[in-house]
C-alpha cells in the first residue's frame, strides 16, 4: 500500500512540473540594474530596434545567438531554444516623458511565424489585456509583448508607470513600419470549435506538451463547460499513420503512470478516453491529425468537447 502511494506521489509531481502556469516564466516587474552590459556581445550590424528622435539608447545595440542567450535571460533560454529561436537583438532606453522609468526592446527572430506565436502564447499572463498590436499583442502593467512577423517582440519597462506606455507603443509602432511583412496565417484557431473556446487562451507548444518528448508542435486551447475548464488540443503530422500510431504512443506514456482506460462510447472510431490522476483525458486521431482532451473533471464533458474537436476536425477537412 505504502509503495503504491508512493508511486502515485511520483507520478503527479511528474506531470505537474510540465503543466506550468505562464505567469511564473513572464519577466519581473523591475529588471535588474545594468551591471552585465559589458559581458554583453555588442553588434556592429545595423540595429532591428528604431531609435525615435525623442529618445535616448541606455546602452548600444545587442546581439544573442543560441550560444550565448541564456547570458542575457538565463532560465528562460530554453523555451526560445526550443521554438526555433535564431537570434535576439536588444538595447535599452530611455524617453524624457517617462520619469525615472526606462525601457528595454527586445527582439526575438524565431524563424518563422509560427515558432514565434509559440514564445508569445506560452508567456501570456492571466490577467493581460490584448492589444490592436501586430498580429498578436498584449500589455501588463509594465511590459507590451507582440508577434510580427517571424519575430517576437517584448518591450520591458523598468518601474510600473502610466508614462511609460505611451513611449513603448511608439517603439512598437515604429518597429512594425520598419518590418513590412506579409501576413502569414498560423492557423492555429481554425480547428478548435468556437462554443466555449476562450479565446486568449490558444497556444503553441513547441516540444515536451504534457510532459511526453514525442509530443511537440501541439496546438492547445481552454475551455470552459458549465462550472469548470477544460483543454483541447491538436497537431498536424505529416502523414495519418504517424498520427495514429504517436496517438496509440501517448496513451501507453499515460498508461505508463497510472493512466486507465475509461469504457465510454465516445463516438470516435480511433478514441481512447483515459482516467489519470482524477481528471479525464480524451486521446484520438483523424487522417493527419492527432488530437485530444484533457483535464476534464468528469468523463461527460470530456465526451462531449472530444466530439466537437473531431467533428470540427472532419469539417476543416472537408468531409
Amino acid at each position: 500500500m505504502i509503495l503504491g502511494i508512493l508511486a502515485i506521489i511520483s507520478g503527479s509531481v511528474f506531470f505537474v512540473q510540465f503543466d506550468y502556469n505562464p505567469a511564473i516564466q513572464q519577466m519581473a516587474p523591475v529588471l535588474a540594474a545594468a551591471d552585465n552590459l559589458s559581458a554583453a556581445p555588442v553588434s556592429s550590424k545595423k540595429s532591428l530596434i528604431p531609435l525615435l528622435p525623442d529618445q535616448s539608447p541606455l546602452s548600444p545595440p545587442e546581439i544573442f545567438d543560441a550560444t550565448t542567450l541564456s547570458d542575457k535571460i538565463n532560465g528562460k533560454a530554453e523555451l526560445y531554444l526550443s521554438a526555433g529561436f535564431a537570434r535576439l537583438s536588444s538595447q535599452r532606453f530611455k524617453d524624457p516623458s517617462a520619469g525615472d522609468a526606462w525601457m528595454e526592446v527586445f527582439v526575438y527572430d524565431m524563424g518563422s511565424a509560427q515558432n514565434a506565436f509559440a514564445v508569445f502564447s506560452a508567456q501570456r499572463r492571466e490577467d493581460a489585456r490584448t492589444l490592436e498590436l501586430g498580429q498578436y499583442a498584449y500589455q501588463t502593467p509594465n511590459a507590451l509583448f507582440f508577434v510580427h512577423g517571424h519575430f517576437y517582440v517584448e518591450i520591458v519597462a523598468s518601474d510600473i508607470s502610466e508614462t511609460i506606455i505611451p513611449p513603448m507603443i511608439a517603439i512598437a509602432e515604429a518597429f512594425i513600419a520598419e518590418h513590412p511583412i506579409q501576413i502569414q496565417n498560423i492557423g492555429e484557431k481554425e480547428m478548435f470549435p468556437e462554443a466555449g473556446l476562450i479565446q486568449t487562451s490558444i497556444a503553441l507548444v513547441s516540444a515536451d506538451a504534457f510532459g511526453y518528448d514525442r509530443y511537440d508542435q501541439i496546438f492547445t486551447a481552454t475551455y470552459q463547460l458549465q462550472d469548470s475548464e477544460l483543454m483541447a488540443y491538436y497537431s498536424r503530422r505529416k502523414t495519418a499513420r504517424e498520427a495514429e500510431e504517436l496517438a496509440s504512443s501517448y496513451r501507453d506514456f499515460l498508461a505508463a503512470f497510472g493512466g486507465k482506460t475509461v469504457e465510454a462510447f465516445l463516438g470516435i472510431k480511433t478514441g481512447s478516453m483515459i482516467y489519470i490522476l482524477d481528471t479525464y483525458e480524451v486521446v484520438f486521431s483523424h487522417g493527419p491529425y492527432v488530437a485530444g482532451v484533457r483535464e476534464a473533471a468528469d468523463w461527460q464533458s470530456a465526451q462531449k468537447l472530444a466530439m466537437q474537436l473531431f467533428n470540427r476536425i472532419k469539417e476543416v477537412a472537408g468531409e
